[in-house]
């Protein structure tokens, strides 16, 4: 999670990185307490969100960073639970997103379709983003994708991550529903860190938000609307 937060403040812009040191500020001035909102949002939403899809879904799996090229453990969990929810009757087709980062040479989409393939899913089942970089990217260019009069889209990622997709995609203006990669919340020691990571990811995004209207920094606002 260290390296992500690297690659975002790379990636992010001057714009990015005042919000990122404002959101900071705010949680040190406040003594970590501005992060409880958040980290509750982050917890209620991995407990409670369902591992189902409606049956007229369109799947929209968000992509995890790659491995030396390969899909990670993480992704091959959010791939699978649209496996298997593709394979129900009656088959609903797929959306992977996710573009090339870090190193790979790869996008998350292609090694994505590839996997799925290799399980029997058809190609003309398939869809795939392959120019985003980060979540809020992801979003964006699914919404441009997506035809909301045909299908349902049903985000699935990984249960820690619900609650940042969601506030995303409603800050979007994106009609969504949500499901749980995992088939339940299993808490380990590593889950705690990703939380607290997610907390203040969503923070960030919240102070970024408010801070663009209050300044009308029309740059910043095209971003993240």
């Amino acid at each position: 999670m260290q390296s992500g937060l690297i690659f975002r403040m790379k990636m992010m812009g001057w714009d990015g990185l005042t919000t990122f040191f404002l959101s900071t500020l705010i949680v040190l001035l406040s003594l970590g307490l501005s992060l409880i909102p958040s980290l509750r949002t982050v917890c209620l939403t991995a407990r409670k969100t369902p591992s189902t899809a409606p049956a007229k879904a369109l799947l929209i799996v968000l992509g995890a960073r790659l491995e030396h090229d390969a899909v990670s453990a993480r992704f091959i969990t959010r791939l699978q639970r649209a496996l298997n929810l593709y394979r129900q009757a009656p088959p609903r087709p797929i959306m992977i997103l996710g573009g090339i980062t870090s190193r790979n040479r790869f996008s998350e989409a292609e090694r994505g379709h590839e996997w799925l393939e290799s399980e029997g899913v058809s190609s003309n089942d398939i869809q795939m983003e392959m120019h985003s970089r980060n979540t809020l990217e992801n979003l964006k260019h699914a919404r441009d994708l997506i035809d909301q009069s045909q299908r349902v889209p049903v985000f699935i990622t990984s249960r820690f991550h619900l609650a940042r997709c969601a506030a995303m995609a409603n800050g979007l203006g994106l009609s969504h529903q949500l499901c749980a990669a995992e088939e339940k919340l299993v808490f380990r020691p590593s889950l705690i860190f990703l939380c607290l990571m997610e907390a203040f990811y969503l923070h960030w995004y919240q102070v970024g938000k408010f801070w663009s209207r209050l300044t009308q920094n029309r740059k910043s606002l095209e971003r993240i609307s």
